[in-house]
């Protein structure tokens, strides 16, 4: 690990009160009582960090309230954060890779701390031409990606931006994870009160406050108004796929993927109409169960790290075999 020392956060996933907004919206009641009846991830992870990295992009004519916080910090933990001005995306991008090349080589383990103006859509700054630079929430999702692999799947990304929680649409899209948590105001904030949020945040993850969600918690009274919410990405990996999985194992959803793939078949000319119909029916829940699982253990890493699985191991047989069996009691057979 070299000179990083890694601090250690617990992250309780039942400490989220509301349901993610990415998900079940559409299942029936039914399948919301079955989706509710599943077992879930781990109810807790524990999440290693070493340092604060800072990037800072904001106008030269306003508060430079990175700078601040990286001041603010080298008072109370000198060391512990790196600060990073940028004056455009590709500066900032730019830093993402520097500090990804420097937890590859060192063990670094960072908190990314994102200052800079945003929106539901991408963080922005005025390019002095009467226009607008943006940096959208897809295109920093590989680059995320890279800095949590290079951690070995325990990223942080705090976003000080407007809506600092509209970054959620950064991580909704695999194969590896982007973060295993990202953190911002759940709403519009003014400068100085999200100044004074963040230092209350660090403040607590300083003095070794365990628990992420009353860090958060803490975070929001500095704050104001305006609440710091939290978002665990094996939260809202596992609805979407759970989701997804119940509402594909509906009837109709099963005669249209089967259709689907026999229209594939057809196209490619390799087997007669008798093979194709042969091998439709070695479909079978065991392949989607290899399949998920598969897809789950790459992106929090487990396929690199066996020791991920302790954090983030679900088991998607198990879950699968739930789905089945209720349905079938759904539909009363």
């Amino acid at each position: 690990m070299g000179k990083y020392q890694p601090s250690i956060l617990i992250v309780k996933y039942q400490d989220i009160m509301e349901p993610s907004e990415l998900v079940t919206n559409n299942l029936t009641d039914a399948e919301q009582s079955l989706f509710d009846s599943l077992p879930g991830p781990p109810v807790s992870a524990v999440i290693r960090s070493t340092n604060i990295w800072i990037i800072e992009w904001l106008s030269s004519d306003e508060q430079r309230t990175g700078k601040l916080l990286h001041e603010w910090m080298q008072e109370h933990r000198r060391g512990w954060s790196v600060y990073s001005t940028c004056a455009c995306k590709k500066e900032v991008l730019s830093s993402i890779e520097r500090a990804t090349n420097l937890a590859k080589a060192s063990g670094m383990i960072p908190v990314l701390h994102l200052e800079a103006h945003g929106n539901e859509m991408c963080l922005g700054l005025s390019d002095g031409n009467g226009g607008v630079e943006v940096l959208t929430w897809d295109e920093l999702t590989e680059p995320l990606q890279g800095l949590n692999l290079a951690t070995c799947c325990n990223l942080v990304v705090v976003v000080a931006a407007c809506i600092g929680f509209a970054g959620i649409k950064a991580l909704v899209r695999g194969p590896r994870a982007p973060a295993i948590a990202l953190v911002g105001p759940n709403s519009p904030i003014m400068s100085g009160s999200l100044l004074s949020g963040t230092k209350e945040f660090y403040k607590c993850w300083m003095d070794g406050n365990p628990n992420f969600a009353e860090i958060a918690a803490s975070a929001s009274r500095e704050a104001g108004t305006v609440s710091f919410a939290w978002e665990p990405f094996a939260i809202l990996a596992y609805d979407a796929l759970a989701e997804q999985l119940i509402i594909s194992m509906r009837q109709d959803q099963q005669r249209m993927q089967v259709h689907r793939i026999r229209q594939q078949m057809v196209e490619q000319n390799r087997w007669s109409a008798a093979e194709i119909e042969h091998r439709l029916s070695l479909l079978t829940p065991s392949l989607q169960m290899n399949l998920v699982q598969r897809l789950w253990d790459e992106m929090f890493m487990i396929d690199l790290y066996p020791e991920n699985r302790e954090r983030f191991g679900v088991n998607w047989a198990r879950e699968i075999e739930m789905v089945l069996n209720l349905k079938c009691l759904i539909r009363g057979t």
